[in-house]
């Protein structure tokens, strides 16, 4: 496929690698810096936008499920449990995308992260508990699974990672905030490994760009790490909501 895009919009979409990994190691859904600057400031059909950004997913799963685990918080039964859903669910969302335009692309983006985000917010403002609080019985891990699915829908559809949905579910379902980051390094990196496998297929992600955002996103997921230990609990729930109604009015603009 032909690719050439200007110097200046290359330099936007590092800087909103940067940004995103830093955010996907604090409070979750920063990956979707990168799906909205593609969707926004390239050329790239609906199928290329989630392939392109899933494969930058998968690198920066890597570390960032590395460093997690070196910290010890990453739930390994809850996040084999989620992702494995996730795993299922990424080919019913990229089967999906195929009848997808990309004004169509766009609105789903952005109500999806509009209606994450104002629960968050609402639920943070009020100062509510989770009302559905899974333990890890065997019933539980059912709806883990379920919850799973649904991120890989999401994430082969739109190529959002997982990490969108993955935080505020977990965290609606009362993981504690800092283990939830955790566990979505390893829900990402199955749900963008899958993700990126099914559009490598159809010829849908762009390697120049892969690798030129990669290494800004890696570097984002490194100083996101180190933040996640030093910002109170409370403060990332919220901002994690805020962030998300932000970028969904930047979709609608």
């Amino acid at each position: 496929m032909e690719f050439a895009l200007g110097i200046g919009v290359l330099f936007a979409l590092t800087l909103l690698s940067v940004l995103g990994g830093t955010i996907v190691s604090t409070i979750g859904p920063g990956g979707i810096l990168i799906v909205t600057g593609l969707y926004l400031l390239t050329p790239l059909s609906a199928a290329e936008v989630a392939g392109t950004s899933s494969a930058t997913f998968a690198v920066g799963a890597i570390l960032g499920s590395l460093v997690f685990a070196r910290s010890g918080e990453i739930d390994w039964r809850l996040a084999g449990v989620v992702s494995t859903g996730a795993a299922v669910g990424t080919w019913l969302g990229v089967q999906a995308n195929a009848y997808l335009s990309r004004d169509l692309y766009g609105l789903l983006l952005a109500a999806m992260l509009a209606a994450v985000g104002c629960i968050i917010v609402y639920r943070e403002y009020r100062d509510l508990e989770p009302r559905i609080e899974l333990g890890r019985e065997r019933s539980d891990l059912v709806g883990f699974v379920v919850i799973g699915l649904l991120i890989g829908v999401f994430g082969g559809l739109l190529g959002i990672g997982g990490a969108a949905v993955s935080a505020p579910a977990l965290v609606l379902v009362g993981v504690p905030m800092l283990v939830t980051i955790a566990v979505t390094q390893v829900i990402v990196l199955a749900t963008a490994l899958f993700t990126t496998a099914n559009y490598l297929l159809l010829d849908a992600v762009v390697a120049p760009l892969v690798f030129v955002l990669t290494g800004a996103y890696l570097a984002g997921v490194t100083i996101g790490w180190w933040l996640a230990h030093r910002i109170e609990a409370g403060r990332l729930k919220l901002a994690l909501g805020v962030v998300l109604v932000g970028l969904a009015g930047s979709l609608l603009l």
